[in-house]
């Protein structure tokens, strides 16, 4: 066996380790392409908003098996709620559409909260999504956790533990995060859902997400070449 310095390489034999070598540097990971970036999307909604119900089952069920890829999604169920921690340590919360959405969203930061705790890297973004939109696709969303979690299936010892969740005050703390979460929002949330887009609220965002959130991702995608599914 002969053992060569790159200098004294056949040229074609150095040719094909150049190309060998750009290939592998123009090519991403995760094969988005050169100099891909990943779009960050936090979504703050509420369990019984027709609005957040209507984006959820139109905007973005329909599109993320195109966009799983391209996009890190958040999810933020609370919306225009409110809570007050009690002399006692308990906490107490008003929600817009009373308190069966205040239950639906707290089973849903339980069940996300535990999809953290079983998954890792993409696969938790494709559980958490896929639940979500089974919950909010639902004819009654702020019951709809436990169905939908077994019918994506999340083992019996989780939806255990979402179960418990929802009547203890892990849920109420995990839903109180949520809240601390939608009220840093700057500016402060008026509308439900809102979708934030890396990061930043822009207005001219929030419109593109609720008109087309396909091409609006598909726009902020950091690649030279856009996926074939824009």
């Amino acid at each position: 066996m002969k053992f060569y310095t790159l200098d004294a390489l056949p040229s074609r034999s150095l040719i094909t380790l150049v190309i060998i070598a750009l290939t592998f540097h123009g090519s991403s990971v995760n094969g988005q392409g050169v100099n891909a970036k990943k779009v960050n999307v936090d979504l703050y909604y509420e369990a019984l908003c027709p609005d957040s119900i209507n984006w959820i089952k139109n905007q973005l069920v329909p599109n993320y098996g195109d966009l799983k890829e391209f996009i890190e999604i958040t999810f933020v169920p609370y919306g225009k709620a409110s809570q007050t921690k009690k002399e006692d340590g308990s906490w107490e919360f008003v929600c817009q559409h009373g308190p069966p959405e205040c239950f639906g969203n707290k089973a849903q930061a339980c069940a996300l909260n535990e999809i953290q705790s079983i998954c890792q890297g993409q696969s938790c973004q494709e559980m958490a999504s896929n639940l979500v939109g089974c919950v909010m696709s639902s004819s009654y969303p702020s019951t709809a956790v436990e169905h939908c979690a077994s019918k994506i299936n999340i083992n019996a010892a989780s939806i255990s533990r979402i179960n418990e969740c929802e009547k203890n005050s892990k849920g109420d703390e995990l839903l109180a995060a949520m809240g601390v979460k939608t009220f840093a929002l700057q500016p402060r949330l008026s509308f439900v859902p809102t979708i934030v887009i890396n990061k930043a609220f822009s207005q001219e965002n929030q419109s593109a997400a609720l008109k087309n959130f396909k091409k609006l991702v598909c726009d902020n995608i950091g690649t030279v070449e856009k996926p074939a599914a824009c």
